[in-house]
């Protein structure tokens, strides 16, 4: 991979170096940290035969595709909380962390309501994290 250069990295917030310094140290490797900063801060993972086969399982050709369908909501333990529109009446709330469903929904209205009551400070202690 080629090093960036000096005027895109004067272009990344503090934030996000702070994120990145982060993921370094957590994840073990630069690799896994790039990984790790690029889904936080919501760019797609690199495709894989694994999160192709997710995106086609609900209709899309691509990971890509299905991520570019998708609207990110917050954050649910560290996860990006995505909603994605599959089919006639049918969203669903799904993690690119480690591609799995929460539920199906009949609106984008009942998805969003449920990702903001699972990231709320409240509902932290009860409720169960998105998987």
């Amino acid at each position: 991979m080629p090093r960036p250069k000096a005027s895109e990295l004067t272009a990344v917030s503090a934030d996000t170096q702070r994120e990145a310094r982060k993921q370094l140290v957590e994840a073990g490797s630069k690799e896994l940290a790039r990984k790790a900063v690029a889904s936080s801060s919501g760019h797609p993972a690199d495709p894989t035969p694994q999160n192709d086969a997710f995106a086609k399982r609900w209709g899309f050709a691509s990971y890509l595709e299905m991520f570019e369908a998708s609207k990110a909501l917050g954050e649910v333990d560290g996860k990006n909380c995505l909603v994605t529109h599959v089919g006639s009446d049918q969203w669903i709330v799904w993690s690119d962390h480690d591609l799995t469903v929460s539920r199906t929904y009949k609106s984008f209205e009942d998805a969003r309501r449920h990702c903001e009551k699972i990231g709320s400070p409240a509902s932290e202690a009860n409720t169960p994290p998105v998987a």
